[in-house]
């Protein structure tokens, strides 16, 4: 197991793997605007603000980096990151609605529904999720590439994947209240998306089976470990830093609930050292990635310590 070392990674502008993501964010921003339809109606002004200017753009960065692993075309790679962006803005343009998690700001401005209407923040979900595949069945790849990428979003956002987390998460389906049962919870509402867009980059780079296993493995691991950290800033975050309400998930079952934050701090370091474990077999080719898990250690301060190593807990 990885020794990780006290404050892996400083929210400052100074840091490396900060500016890196900044950076790609000013990139993929881009790649979004020439996707997106114009504003040229109420739908697609309302699209254009729900997916662009916010967010940390982290599945989408992943893609990107894990695709340098294999010298995929960084065109392509840019277009299939972006897919990503397309499909979590619509999750959470979904997951705000008043029927379900009910949130009124989310990226630091308000929610789709607040500003253009429960029914068009309804269907600027809907009108992101084809448009996801449209962008990648016009990739300029193999057919049979084109054909595995378009199959795999599908089943990984279907009623098996990210669907079905969503109707455990609003507790519309039965799921036994456990840390086994958090974790299917957390696999299928967040850990899906992350684990595919890893794949999605073997797949566009032609990786070998245990490649692809390995960065399967390593989304898994990081969409584990991000959504223990969302656990803990939900409870204990400050709304001003992280761009969205907290105390969303007061009444809900989390990892923040069941374990309290001493344990649930040492889960994500766990987790977060059990993700780079998994990333050797990429050698230093690899080090943006545990530059990225590392990153998720920082974004709660449960995770900050002292210089004696204690945790400083509120």
């Amino acid at each position: 197991m990885v020794a990780l070392q006290p404050n892996p990674v400083t929210l400052t502008s100074e840091n490396p793997f900060l500016n890196h993501l900044q950076s790609f964010s000013s990139e993929i921003e881009g790649v979004l605007e020439g996707i997106l339809p114009p504003s040229t109606t109420c739908l697609h002004q309302a699209m254009r603000y729900s997916v662009l200017g916010g967010g940390k753009r982290l599945r989408s960065f992943l893609l990107w980096t894990s695709a340098q692993l294999f010298d995929v075309a960084p065109p392509q790679a840019l277009k299939t990151a972006a897919v990503f962006e397309l499909i979590h803005s619509y999750s959470l343009v979904h997951d705000d609605l008043p029927c379900m998690d009910n949130a009124d700001f989310r990226r630091g401005k308000p929610s789709c529904h607040k500003v253009y209407g429960e029914a068009t923040a309804t269907l600027v979900g809907d009108a992101l999720i084809p448009l996801a595949f449209q962008t990648l069945a016009s990739l300029d790849m193999t057919p049979e590439i084109r054909l595995e990428l378009i199959e795999g979003l599908g089943r990984t956002i279907g009623s098996k994947g990210l669907v079905a987390g969503q109707m455990m998460d609003v507790g519309q389906e039965k799921w036994p209240r456990t840390y086994e049962g958090l974790l299917e919870l957390e696999r299928l509402k967040t850990g899906v998306l992350f684990e595919f867009a890893l794949e999605a980059s073997a797949i566009l780079g032609h990786a070998s089976l245990s490649e692809r296993q390995a960065l399967k493995a390593y989304g898994r691991l990081f969409g584990q470990a991000f959504q223990m950290s969302d656990d803990w800033l939900d409870g204990c975050g400050q709304e001003s830093i992280i761009g969205k309400p907290c105390d969303q998930d007061e009444h809900k079952f989390t990892f923040l609930h069941l374990l309290g934050p001493d344990l649930l701090c040492e889960k994500i370091e766990a987790t977060v050292s059990e993700a780079i474990d998994v990333l050797e077999p990429f050698l230093a080719k690899a080090t943006p990635l545990k530059e990225a898990a590392l990153y998720v250690l920082s974004l709660g301060p449960c995770l900050r310590r002292d210089d004696t190593g204690a945790r400083n807990v509120p």
